[in-house]
């Protein structure tokens, strides 16, 4: 009971608010993905893009299009209040459980927005369930298949997180066992049999998702406000990869996942989730290792915050219980404007330079959060790109062709776009580049963003700015948007399109 409470109380938080700004970035991608459906994509599996067409009868409206991700974060914490019940938590356990976890930073974020890591924790969380069930019943193991399934076709990272729990639990007698089943195998062969159309799509197209990764690798930098938070070099990244764990936890219901991995080995009826804490061991090593960004373990923390909050029931005064359930949830409610768009937007900017994490020493105060930054500007730029398409002559505008360097940009043209009267966008990046330049022979291009720019002048006799669309809310993510005019091509751009490709982030 107390599980459906928190999971009505998740879903009501996250449809109420998902309206509230505007399109993510890869949102935009996503639609365009929704309709071209296929088994996989460039850069990610085809989960996001079902979601979205999910929302296609709907217009692609916010809270149409962001309704999966709030079932999911609702699920997620009635799983942590599941995993808490049944190692014994009482009430107070559980409602310990449900809030850390209705109100964990990164788990609001998620659950509002839809991106291929919307899913993962629920996904992570449902397979560690399964996972801390076999000990009692082996044909968990099917729940182990489906769940990895599913988190495979929204995020291949899913994969690390099996090889983690495959270590942790064959480091322990009670959970090696498992293993033995005649249901492990099945799982396995089922689990091969499911995710097989993505992989085979993945080999048909030559693994271009390794090239993303390297992609991303290449092209990590600071956001405009000087933080970094993802380097290039191993022993720096490695360092950001383990204090993100606690800004996108919270470092106070770290309290409780770190009490999670450790209870266990203290505590005879928390003992069977041993594994937790090896597997962690294992996902925090490789992601420093692999040089990964921080939140591609976030789906793991559900479960050990669930373990924590039985160990804070069974220790303690019973002031301190209700000091750190007190805790958690303050630090949650201060936090939630971060994570979650309670505010409007302004108020979010001024809320920010309250908490000091703008406006300081005399400079302007900005929208800090990355990602509710990349709501913002998409239609006024699809205003300025028909500007500057509307400004071309006649003959001209007729044969021009709107390419985006970027497939956020193009996501956005191809959507806003019809308002202005703009044709179809055409972009090089990921799977946009697979879907080609139509039939645009590239005599004149009105190209957006700078990141191809130097190639383009290679290609191209002149390519002259035109118009700088800017959008302030942006400022911590990216800056003024160019816009050129390019013309007088040397070579068709079919014969050019190749040489544009870049797959990453």
């Amino acid at each position: 009971m107390i599980a459906l409470a928190f999971a009505a109380v998740a879903a009501v938080l996250h449809l109420g608010t998902a309206w509230r700004y505007g399109y993510f970035r890869d949102e935009l991608y996503f639609i365009a993905t929704s309709k071209h459906l296929a088994w996989g994509y460039v850069d990610q599996p085809p989960l996001v893009a079902l979601a979205a067409w999910f929302a296609s009868p709907f217009g692609y409206n916010l809270i149409a299009l962001r309704v999966l991700p709030a079932l999911a974060a609702a699920g997620t914490v009635a799983l942590a209040v599941t995993i808490a019940r049944d190692f014994g938590a009482g009430r107070f356990g559980q409602l310990l459980a449900g809030t850390a976890t209705l109100l964990l930073p990164a788990y609001l974020l998620l659950g509002n927005v839809l991106t291929t890591t919307s899913f993962e924790p629920f996904a992570w969380t449902l397979t560690i369930y399964a996972c801390l069930r076999l000990e009692r019943d082996s044909r968990y193991w099917i729940l182990v298949m489906a769940a990895v399934a599913f988190g495979a076709y929204g995020k291949y990272s899913i994969a690390l997180l099996a090889v983690a729990l495959t270590i942790g639990m064959l480091a322990f007698r009670e959970t090696r066992a498992a293993f033995r089943s005649v249901w492990f195998p099945v799982a396995v062969s089922g689990m091969l049999i499911l995710i097989a159309p993505n992989l085979l799509w993945q080999m048909q197209h030559g693994w271009p998702f390794v090239e993303v990764i390297r992609g991303d690798d290449l092209h990590r930098h600071a956001f405009q406000n000087g933080v970094t938070l993802e380097y290039r070099d191993v022993a720096s990244n490695a360092i950001a990869f383990v204090v993100e764990q606690f800004l996108y936890t919270g470092p106070v219901n770290a309290i409780l996942w770190i009490a999670g991995l450790i209870a266990p080995f203290f505590f005879v009826a928390l003992r069977p989730a041993r594994f937790l804490a090896v597997a962690y061991a294992v996902l925090l090593t490789a992601g420093a290792l692999l040089s990964a960004k921080g939140y591609y373990i976030i789906g793991f923390y559900a479960a050990p915050i669930a373990l924590g909050s039985v160990a804070v029931e069974r220790t303690g005064a019973r002031w301190l219980r209700y000091a750190i359930f007190t805790l958690v949830a303050v630090a949650g409610a201060v936090a939630m404007p971060l994570s979650i768009p309670v505010l409007p937007v302004d108020a979010l900017v001024a809320y920010s330079k309250a908490l000091g994490l703008t406006g300081r020493e005399g400079t302007p105060p900005h929208l800090i959060q990355p990602v509710f930054a990349e709501e913002f500007g998409w239609e006024r730029l699809a205003a300025d790109v028909a500007t500057v398409y509307r400004a071309l002559p006649p003959a001209q505008r007729a044969r021009a062709a709107i390419y985006a360097d970027t497939y956020g940009d193009a996501g956005a043209l191809d959507f806003f776009g019809p308002r202005f009267g703009l044709p179809a966008a055409i972009s090089t990046q990921n799977t946009y580049y697979l879907w080609g330049p139509g039939s645009n022979d590239g005599s004149t291009l009105v190209a957006i963003g700078g990141t191809r720019i130097a190639l383009l002048r290679r290609y191209y006799r002149s390519c002259l700015l035109v118009k700088t669309s800017t959008e302030p809310y942006k400022w911590v993510v990216e800056g003024p948007a160019p816009i050129y005019a390019c013309t007088s091509p040397m070579q068709p751009l079919p014969a050019i399109w190749r040489d544009l490709r870049w797959y990453g982030a």
